[in-house]
């Protein structure tokens, strides 16, 4: 291909493609720095621009977070001072990495999920949806796969660039049933349950990591006070009401609470309910931690005393010196523990299954640190950050709150959020003696579908008898649409492949800073990515197909019921989760990965010790994944240059 010649459409969709997913991940992970926090740029830091860290994250952040309804008339302070002083206590505790714990940590399975729903919206900011017009007097069968995926590209169209969004807004305050809206609307609706399924079922059930999640969120379901909460929303006045909820969930329970009713001074110390929630869930964790650590310092194989207190005092070491035991641990092939104790096991050597448990034990004692810092960090923090920002963002959403007390039955929303919220743990938690009747997307279709309605009669509640509540989301939700609008008239060469919109210009501009040869290396990768992309969109829609039929199927026909996952997305995440790096085990070699088998297991073992039954994840995972090809030397040539770019159209709004 010569120099001088132009990206086909596939090639710069695929370049856009790479270097957003890089760049979106990058951001994301980095945000557990204080240095990233103090170069973010506007709203943090007001004054810093050009060499902002973020430049991605910024885009998001300005065109759909800082004109949301009450979030726009937050005090400046709570983004300059509140946020970074709360992001650099994080930092400052130096929570673990998934390296030193052996499994893909909560905190790389949040950020990795993130950056994956993150960067098609990025992608959409940055180069506009395609302006194709759909067919006019366009039917649609719901029963029909390929119906639904038609419908959901026309329904974006239409909000974007027709009046559909509009229409929409006035029939929910009409009615709350789905039938009465447009064909497009409800099929659309369609993909978006089963899209949301399947987001459930893979994060519950197929991540190795999603059993240990349900039980901290069936942890925290059990202690929110739902009794409590719904008979101060059975209060007629609005301001009573909000200032009830307020004082249940803020107020500190300590001896200064009592004396300021008597005019004395309050005080910022003590809990107040919600961090006692948070109290009370992460300390129950610590309780089943600690008891598998005795259990091995107990057994017969465990390293010796000596041992153990280093690999306890390694948890509680400096940043700096535990990077150097990794970057040991790499170049020596040896797993962390093996680094940590180097002048140990040269008296006492570790045999396989001592070293197992070394390895175990480890793991252990940084989650626990990691939970008792962050109780330390939103529970005792002086002063406290957490509740005084809360306390901003109700003073802000109070005309929201009031607007929604006097417009909808909160008090049935929040039974019927608690009864989905009870269905939901019921249907995902696995029974860890059995190998079969794992949940399928297809079952968390059925629970979204039972639980659909209370959602539509809220909503039809809050845009009928809402009238400004209404027009607040109305214009916030049309501004929002407009980011999408595309400037430039890019035709698609085939479905799901339109270039890369607005950006194409910025793609060409970036191919032509670098040499030849370069260039023919940068598009045998593209031309590879592209063919993985085509693969992963096709492989996406035969699962939503599959999904769609077996909805029509007898509940009895467990052959019409599939395991796959349809959403692109959700690929994109599993593979963030299987290039994890983590120690060598204990035989040594080379780091691990997140895909590796024995990290797998390791990632599923909740805080108690205990896991699901074998094989429950490869079951539930289906068809091996689609794999993407290396694309290190597009990130090495043109990574750097589109964040400048980046940088360059930070601050253009759109719409």
């Amino acid at each position: 291909m010569s120099a001088g010649k132009s990206l086909t459409s596939e090639q710069s969709h695929a370049l856009f493609d790479v270097l957003t997913s890089h760049e979106i991940l990058n951001e994301i992970e980095s945000l557990k720095h204080s240095e990233t926090i103090a170069t973010f740029g506007p709203p943090l830091q007001p004054t810093l621009s050009h060499e902002a860290s973020s430049p991605l994250l910024r885009v998001l952040l300005q065109s759909f977070i800082l004109d949301l309804p009450g979030l726009r008339n937050v005090v400046p302070h709570f983004w300059t001072d509140n946020i970074p002083t709360l992001a650099t206590a994080l930092d400052s505790r130096n929570l673990s990495e998934s390296y030193d714990k052996g499994t893909v940590g909560i905190r790389r399975t949040l950020s990795t999920a993130t950056a994956s729903i993150v960067e098609s919206v990025a992608r959409g900011r940055l180069g506009g949806y395609p302006k194709q017009e759909p067919k006019k007097d366009a039917t649609y069968d719901k029963a029909n796969p390929d119906d639904v995926v038609r419908a959901w590209d026309d329904f974006l169209h239409r909000i974007i660039y027709g009046d559909l969004l509009d229409s929409m807004f006035i029939k929910a305050a009409e009615t709350d049933k789905l039938s009465d809206h447009e064909p497009v609307v409800q099929a659309a609706h369609e993909y978006a349950v089963i899209m949301l399924a399947s987001l459930l079922h893979h994060n519950l059930i197929v991540s190795p990591r999603g059993q240990s999640m349900l039980s901290l969120l069936n942890r925290l379901h059990r202690l929110t006070p739902y009794f409590l909460v719904k008979q101060t929303l059975k209060v007629g006045n609005a301001a009573t009401m909000l200032n009830g909820m307020v004082q249940l969930l803020l107020a500190k329970m300590n001896l200064s609470t009592v004396t300021s009713w008597f005019g004395g001074q309050a005080s910022d110390s003590g809990m107040n309910l919600l961090q006692q929630i948070i109290s009370q869930v992460l300390s129950a964790e610590n309780a089943e931690l600690r008891k598998r650590a005795k259990a091995i310092e107990q057994s017969h194989d465990a390293p010796n005393k000596s041992q153990m207190e280093q690999l306890r005092g390694y948890a509680s070491d400096t940043a700096q010196a535990q990077e150097k035991l990794r970057i040991k641990s790499r170049i020596h092939s040896i797993s962390i523990a093996e680094a940590i104790l180097a002048g140990e096991t040269a008296k006492d050597p570790l045999d396989k299954s001592c070293h197992k448990l070394a390895l175990d034990y480890l793991s252990i004692e940084l989650a626990i640190r990691d939970r008792e810092k962050l109780v330390e960090v939103l529970c005792h923090q002086q002063p406290d950050l957490l509740t005084t920002s809360i306390r901003e963002l109700v003073k802000v959403y109070e005309p929201i709150i009031r607007a929604l007390h006097n417009a909808v039955d909160l008090v049935s929303g929040v039974a019927d959020a608690q009864a989905f919220i009870d269905d939901l743990i019921n249907l995902s938690l696995l029974d860890k003696t059995k190998r079969n009747d794992i949940p399928t997307v297809q079952d968390f279709v059925h629970l979204l579908q039972k639980h659909q309605g209370s959602s539509h009669v809220f909503i039809h509640q809050a845009l009928k008898n809402g009238k400004e509540l209404s027009e607040w989301y109305h214009e916030y939700t049309r501004k929002a649409v407009g980011q999408y609008k595309q400037d430039s008239k890019i035709e698609l060469s085939r479905v799901h492949v339109a270039a890369a919109g607005d950006c194409t210009a910025m793609l060409e501009k970036l191919m032509a800073a670098i040499s030849g040869d370069e260039r023919h290396v940068v598009i045998d990768e593209l031309d590879r990515y592209a063919a993985f992309l085509e693969s992963l969109a096709g492989k996406s829609t035969h699962q939503m197909q599959h999904i769609i039929r077996a909805s029509l199927a007898s509940d009895d026909n467990k052959d019409a019921k599939t395991d796959g996952n349809p959403g692109m997305f959700l690929y994109k995440w599993q593979h963030h989760m299987d290039q994890t790096t983590v120690t060598p085990g204990p035989e040594g070699g080379p780091p691990r990965t997140g895909g590796t088998d024995s990290v797998k297991d390791a990632t599923a073992v909740d805080v108690d010790g205990s896991k699901p039954a074998s094989a429950i994840h490869e079951r539930a995972r289906g068809e091996e994944d689609v794999k993407p090809p290396d694309v290190g030397n597009v990130l090495r040539l043109l990574g750097p240059g589109f964040k400048e770019e980046l940088r360059r159209v930070v601050d253009i709004k759109k719409g």
